[in-house]
């Protein structure tokens, strides 16, 4: 009798959660809108990511920002992001990489923000999915890394802030590179960068920009394997290269699961396919994964317990073995992942997209919309 009591009990508070975030997604109050904060110190150039032929040092690679960004931290700022309502933190930052200081900046979530849909892990769930399919110069999702900074430096932006496991003095969280000298989409319709449509998906460019044509394809494939709940518009960001414009996507901690935000009932659901080419190179890698790439999902990233508290470590050969949860603990290391659940979801996504019937349409050269003359 007690056992059921108890079932009902914690079945009513994830029901009470779930209609708090949906009154929530439905409220125009629940995203604040500021100004985009000043970083704490002068950056470092360069600060955009290595797009396709773009090598270093005019960029920095995706590889470099994420062993960057696992390294030796300092936190000279802490601001909110302009948007957003999460509980991230604008994070500037200062380490060093190839014998120098460099100083830049990264989105923060630290897992005390996470709720029953919205959960920071994700971001990094995000970041290893892509990499299924697409190389280091072709990532859309920015690079991001589990971390745990150190309490006593924590608490001079956050002073009540508490350690986040027992027995080890750091915040653990996620942190993923911030974008640099981005245009949302509202800006970029206002700047007529783009001119046809209502969303991120604009016909025209996508039939002339290559790289804008090339990565918000990819951005859509990954939104589509990860079952993206929220990839409304202000989802997606562009960036200049010397080749075009380049889309990410971003915030992707409500995904994996079938809750969605119920605001895309009015908006277009990019965790389905919305783009009208899809890049045959992505959709060969994808054909060729086996269940041995879909099981390393479950060890994305590795921490060890040192001199009180984590340190970010490659992971073991052989990983850590995964219960099914999202984290585990395996001596004094720290295992962060995808759930058992989460990667057959992803598999069964890909499988059903590799199936699909129209796929050598979408992937063929004439599927591509040419613009007007």
């Amino acid at each position: 009798m007690n056992q059921a009591r108890s079932r009902a009990s914690s079945f009513e508070r994830k029901l009470r959660a779930v209609l708090l975030v949906l009154i929530c997604w439905s409220a125009s109050g629940c995203s604040k809108s500021l100004p985009l904060a000043a970083p704490a110190a002068p950056l470092s150039a360069p600060t955009r990511l290595c797009a396709e032929g773009e090598p270093p040092p005019s960029c920095r690679s995706a590889h470099a920002v994420e062993e960057l960004l696992a390294g030796d931290l300092t936190i000279v700022g802490m601001a909110d992001p302009p948007s957003g309502s999460q509980g991230a933190k604008l994070l500037t930052l200062r380490g060093r990489a190839g014998g120098r200081e460099l100083v830049f900046r990264a989105k923060w979530r630290p897992q005390s923000s996470d709720d029953l849909i919205n959960e920071s892990r994700k971001e990094l769930a995000a970041c290893a999915v892509q990499k299924l399919f697409l190389d280091d110069s072709e990532i859309v999702a920015p690079p991001t890394v589990a971390r745990c900074f150190a309490l006593s430096k924590y608490r001079s932006f956050v002073p009540d802030e508490k350690a986040t496991f027992a027995g080890i003095d750091c915040v653990f969280g996620f942190a993923s590179y911030w974008l640099e000298d981005i245009v949302s989409v509202g800006a970029a319709r206002e700047r007529k960068l783009l001119v046809e449509g209502a969303g991120i998906l604009d016909v025209q460019r996508f039939g002339r920009d290559v790289e804008y044509r090339r990565s918000l394809a990819r951005a859509n494939l990954l939104t589509y394997a990860i079952n993206h709940g929220d990839a409304h518009d202000g989802q997606f960001l562009l960036q200049s290269t010397s080749h075009g414009w380049r889309a990410f996507v971003v915030d992707n901690s409500i995904a994996f699961q079938s809750i969605k935000n119920p605001m895309l009932l009015f908006r277009e659901d990019w965790s389905q396919l919305q783009v009208p080419w899809l890049p045959q190179r992505a959709i060969d890698r994808l054909s060729k994964l086996s269940d041995e790439d879909y099981a390393g999902l479950a060890d994305i990233a590795e921490l060890e317990r040192r001199d009180g508290g984590l340190v970010p470590v490659h992971p073991e050969v052989p990983p850590i073995k995964s219960d099914g949860s999202a984290m585990s603990w395996n001596g004094d290391r720290l295992r962060v992942g995808l759930t058992a659940n989460e990667i057959d979801l992803v598999k069964s996504r890909i499988h059903a997209l590799l199936a699909r019937s129209d796929l050598a349409q979408l992937t063929a050269e004439h599927a591509t919309p040419t613009p007007p003359r």
